[in-house]
């Protein structure tokens, strides 16, 4: 990308005017059967994937016996593909069909998962087969959610990307939801494998809804100086340097979710041990903020539209980076631990569907497509590889300062970031600062 976002014309400003005697299409993506199909597979592939996450543990711990350790390990080679499958998966992307990564993501995840239901019946289930298994998922994975991503604004206008986003957001908020509660019913009434098997048939049918999409995208260029190489693996990240915009939101994203899982882990121990709670209650508040996000992707658009970009990611944000404060006042016998916890999740998760909703329609907007690939992977590495080192960082602290103590400093963290990103924000070029208005 050799300019700022200025030059190309952002969601908003690719508007279709109403012309004299035209009247304005209605039903927009309701009418648009390709991005239908591709919204469909997202969402039954999340929520298969929601429900592996559950039944995952259980395998191990009811079947196998596994320790925390060995759960955590499997539990870690999911997240092991965003450091170093991610950026070849954006050169893949840009080299490739993007409909046909689809189809070869979720194909690749149904086998892998497939193996799980046949090493359980032939009594010859690991851990280190499990290992392999998670990480051929996690690489999967890492693949579909970069090539999705990249393929929407081949089957969605610039003046309907903000709404596309909000809608993949909101079933991804429904997964959330659904996803964990379908999984835990699922594995008390037939077995955590027979659950994963759940997962193969959802995977399955996400690749028939996409192999279903008849629009094709046009040749790309294949000559040497157009053709993406291994050189080109570094492409994405210099592309976001360059760009003032993307290079805040990359960095705030990062340091925003180094906080977040670290106060996530924390939090976890500290519900149960310290304020009392039980998995039911824990399972609760983390679906209480999921529904709030849902309600964040159905007000992304008009939000946007009523304040403006940045107007709505400073809001967003703002909501988002502060909701942990509200964990501080919590404490063992205090009859408000409950509904403080449940408020910081439904605030934290309204906000974060916003803000996320209009960073993504900014990046597919102003994005070559020809590059958008390996920029996308590129932004999900260096903001998802956070998550490993929060979760690390909010383990070991609260061993030492204590569960609480901890829970502040990186709330306090966090804090620190958005004030630094509002005063990013602020000091952005005006054209660059109008961006895409939400939904």
């Amino acid at each position: 990308m050799t300019s700022a976002p200025a030059e190309r014309p952002t969601a908003s400003e690719a508007e279709d005017p109403v012309s004299p005697g035209t009247e304005k299409v209605r039903g927009g993506l309701w009418r648009n059967r390709d991005f239908l199909k591709l919204w469909s597979g997202e969402t039954v592939a999340a929520l298969g994937a929601q429900v592996t996450q559950l039944a995952l543990p259980m395998l191990l711990l009811s079947t196998l016996g596994a320790s925390s350790a060995e759960v955590g390990l499997v539990a870690g080679m999911q997240y092991l593909p965003a450091l170093c499958v991610t950026p070849f998966a954006g050169l893949v992307i840009d080299m490739f069909d993007r409909r046909l990564v689809l189809l070869v993501a979720n194909l690749a995840r149904a086998v892998a998962l497939a193996v799980v239901p046949v090493l359980y019946l032939t009594d010859t289930l690991t851990v280190p087969t499990l290992c392999l298994i998670a990480f051929v998922v996690g690489a999967g994975t890492s693949v579909f959610d970069v090539a999705y991503l990249a393929y929407l604004p081949a089957l969605v206008p610039q003046r309907d990307l903000v709404d596309a986003n909000s809608k993949l957001q909101g079933s991804y908020s429904v997964a959330q939801i659904g996803g964990s509660s379908v999984g835990g019913l699922l594995i008390r009434a037939l077995g955590a494998w027979l659950a994963i098997l759940a997962n193969v048939v959802a995977y399955l049918a996400a690749f028939v809804t996409m192999l279903l999409i008849r629009h094709r995208e046009p040749p790309r260029e294949r000559s040497s100086t157009g053709r993406p190489r291994a050189a080109d693996l570094l492409t994405g990240v210099k592309l976001l340097w360059r760009d003032r915009t993307l290079r805040v939101l990359s960095m705030r994203a990062g340091w925003f979710n180094l906080c977040e899982q670290a106060i996530l882990t924390l939090f976890l121990v500290y519900a149960v041990k310290e304020l009392g709670m039980d998995a039911g209650g824990v399972g609760f508040v983390l679906a209480f903020g999921s529904i709030a996000s849902l309600a964040g992707a159905f007000v992304a658009r008009r939000a946007g539209n009523r304040f403006g970009f940045p107007g709505i990611l400073i809001l967003a944000s703002s909501a988002s980076s502060l909701a942990p404060l509200l964990l501080l006042p919590t404490g063992p016998g205090s009859g408000w631990n409950f509904t403080l916890a449940t408020l910081t999740f439904a605030v934290y998760g309204f906000g974060l569907t916003i803000y996320n909703v209009h960073v993504v329609a900014f990046r597919q907007s102003v994005i070559p497509t020809e590059v958008l690939g390996r920029a996308t992977a590129a932004y999900r590495m260096l903001t998802y590889g956070t998550l490993p080192i929060g979760a690390f960082l909010g383990g070991l602290l609260g061993g030492r300062l204590g569960l609480w103590n901890s829970i502040l400093a990186f709330a306090l963290a966090s804090v620190v970031g958005w004030l630094l990103f509002i005063a990013a924000c602020r000091r952005l070029p005006a054209p660059e600062r109008e961006g895409v208005p939400a939904q």
